[in-house]
């Protein structure tokens, strides 16, 4: 009786750990399934920085339907952007804006510091040298980046983006080279120091991902805005100049910001910075289509090329996040 009621004991015992080894395959099955489903930080980082490279390809369009000086463009564009980032922090954040704005810290009024201050160099470096100079100084971020995250994080840049930047760079050049002006302007050296504040933009938003920055989007183009007013820009606009300005300034520069600078926590800066290319090809085909731009046939050569480059390195990044991590037993 004793020996039946002990094996009766050790088969229930086996029964249970059977049960319990069952539940946790079970589960663990589970979850790794989930696993395999959950978004990486990388894609999530990916999707949204092209949804942000998308919204901002009618920039240019834009521009060419404003017939007011940049200046006083510039001036409109900032300022109606902050008040679109701003109207969407109220409504995100209700009563909390002020803390909002508060919680960005040292690191985010850097941020938007350099926000302001490269939206005005931007736009002297237009005014001052040739479209096509601004557009292949600017190509050289993603370099610029990868040598701000070299030198202060110390991070190795992925074999992919270092071939990735120099071809998507030739791309760049292929497009411009038949505009581009000979010798060293004003607009060419404020071009350069927007590509590195960009460069340094870029990588400050990474290491502070736990951060919202999308409220030092707001406040940096205040400072832009507040700054073009302080120097006595005109803020008057040419008839027909109100539509595509409100266009750019309340909807797509607003929402292009907001999304980059949020797809630039989870990417790292040399890739956000050569994602944003994609902008620089793109945006002439939409203008040749809505104004009747004229295109050049290097123009679509070296659009394609950054695409092309764009494409494969967006995949192979993919496929690297697809495999699976080989875990212990």
């Amino acid at each position: 009786s004793v020996g039946m009621k002990s094996l009766d004991q050790r088969m229930v015992g086996n029964d249970t750990g059977a049960a319990t080894q069952g539940r946790a395959l079970s589960t663990g099955g589970r979850r790794d399934l989930t696993c395999c489903r959950t978004v990486t930080e990388h894609q999530r980082g990916l999707l949204i920085g092209a949804a942000g490279v998308a919204a901002i390809i009618p920039d240019a369009t834009l521009v060419r339907m404003i017939d007011a000086p940049s200046l006083t463009a510039a001036t409109w564009r900032t300022g109606l952007t902050a008040s679109a980032i701003f109207a969407f922090l109220v409504w995100r954040y209700r009563g909390g804006v002020v803390g909002a704005v508060r919680g960005l810290g040292w690191w985010g009024t850097v941020i938007s510091v350099l926000s302001g201050t490269g939206t005005i160099l931007f736009v002297v470096a237009v005014d001052n040298t040739a479209v096509a100079n601004v557009v292949i100084i600017l190509a050289l971020t993603p370099m610029w980046s990868a040598i701000v995250t070299r030198i202060f994080l110390g991070e190795t840049i992925e074999r992919r983006t270092q071939w990735a930047i120099p071809a998507a760079f030739v791309g760049v050049a292929i497009a411009v080279a038949g505009s581009l002006d000979a010798g060293i302007r004003s607009g060419d050296v404020a071009a350069l120091v927007a590509s590195i504040l960009l460069a340094f933009n870029f990588t400050i938003i990474r290491v502070n991902g736990d951060i919202d920055m999308v409220p030092a989007v707001g406040v940096g183009n205040a400072l832009g805005c507040v700054a073009l007013l302080a120097t006595g820009t005109a803020v008057t606009l040419e008839p027909g100049d109100l539509p595509p300005m409100l266009a750019l300034g309340l909807l797509f520069i607003p929402l292009a910001l907001a999304l980059i600078n949020t797809g630039a926590r989870y990417l790292s800066s040399p890739e956000m910075s050569l994602l944003l290319l994609g902008e620089t090809a793109l945006s002439p085909l939409l203008a040749a289509v809505v104004v009747d731009e004229p295109v050049t046939g290097a123009a679509v050569v070296g659009g394609l090329v950054v695409i092309a480059t764009l494409a494969v390195h967006a995949a192979v990044g993919l496929r690297a996040d697809e495999e699976p991590e080989l875990t212990p037993a």
